[in-house]
């Protein structure tokens, strides 16, 4: 009986072990994405910026695909990490995204994907950029902002 009473123990902490270690993996995942997400923004924000001192302000020659470029250039350093966090926040979510706040951290990945491929990629008219920038960016922070309910 003891030995039961023993054996049942050591599993209900390993299985809290288990959880706990998940619970830090789904908090890394929220900084991560969080981190990422400010430096989309700041990004997102130059592109916009420049994109549209092209067209209304006669700046870089009228030029968009140099505004873009000007603006990417300037956040260099960002961009690099914004590439350096991607790479973790997948790991992150291939070892997260079956847990309890799966769905909802499935929903984060996609609006994130998103965000990032609009980011990094861009593309469309300045008119569809900068509805879709703000569209991207509050879904994103909507769904961090559950996901920090739940954490």
């Amino acid at each position: 009986m003891k030995r039961l009473l023993s054996l049942f123990i050591a599993l209900i902490m390993t299985v809290s072990l288990c959880a706990c270690g998940s619970g830090e993996k789904v908090t890394d995942f929220y900084n991560k994405v969080t981190e990422s997400q400010d430096l989309l923004d700041a990004v997102a924000d130059a592109i916009y910026s420049n994109w549209y001192d092209a067209i209304y302000e006669d700046e870089f020659g009228e030029d968009i695909n140099t505004a873009i470029y000007m603006a990417q250039l300037d956040h260099t350093d960002d961009l690099e990490r914004i590439e350096e966090l991607d790479a973790e926040i997948s790991d992150l979510f291939k070892e997260i995204k079956d847990t309890e706040q799966g769905a909802l951290i499935k929903d984060i990945m996609s609006a994130y994907s998103d965000y990032y491929e609009f980011v990094v990629n861009v593309s469309g008219s300045f008119n569809s950029y900068s509805a879709d920038k703000e569209t991207l960016k509050k879904e994103l922070a909507s769904l961090l902002k559950d996901l920090s309910y739940e954490i």
